[in-house]
């Protein structure tokens, strides 16, 4: 008779613990649409779209590297550098062998670094002109070249 008491009690939290782990797997099959959604808006050059969706997925599950990946690309493309970085780096924290977003950090820090070593020159032309800074300048530079003749 006394299982029968404690039946009650334990069915309401079976009900309830079975819920919950249901839940967790709406909601990422509930991300992968919405990311394969965010996908088909960035094909099709709907990128406020995409951009809305990405952050969606985020929001439902920010374990997932390519959201952040995709919005760095999208950022990347309004020249928003900062935030491309930051979407790239996010990538890389939740994958660290996302080759990518690897690669799209590094043009990042390429850029970066031109744009820094031509402000060096401009502010101390004297010290710019070392032979090992113009160098650098000259292989950061011809990295740039080949990196925007592979990308045509």
């Amino acid at each position: 008779m006394k299982h029968l008491t404690v039946f009650p009690l334990i069915a309401p939290l079976l009900i309830l613990l079975v819920g919950c782990s249901t839940a967790g797997s709406l909601g990422t099959s509930n991300a992968i649409e919405q990311l394969e959604s965010a996908d088909r808006a960035f094909r099709t050059g709907d990128l406020e779209q995409a951009t809305a969706d990405y952050k969606a997925v985020i929001r439902r599950s920010d374990d997932l590297a390519s959201p952040h990946f995709q919005l760095g690309r999208l950022a990347y493309q309004k020249a928003k550098l900062k935030q491309a970085q930051t979407h790239f780096a996010a990538a890389l924290s939740i994958d660290a062998n996302h080759v990518p977003a690897t690669y799209n950090l590094a043009i990042i820090h390429l850029q970066q670094a031109r744009l820094l070593l031509s402000e060096h020159k401009r502010l101390a032309p004297v010290s710019a002109e070392k032979p090992a800074l113009v160098a650098v300048r000259k292989a950061i530079e011809s990295i740039g070249k080949a990196n925007r003749q592979e990308s045509r």
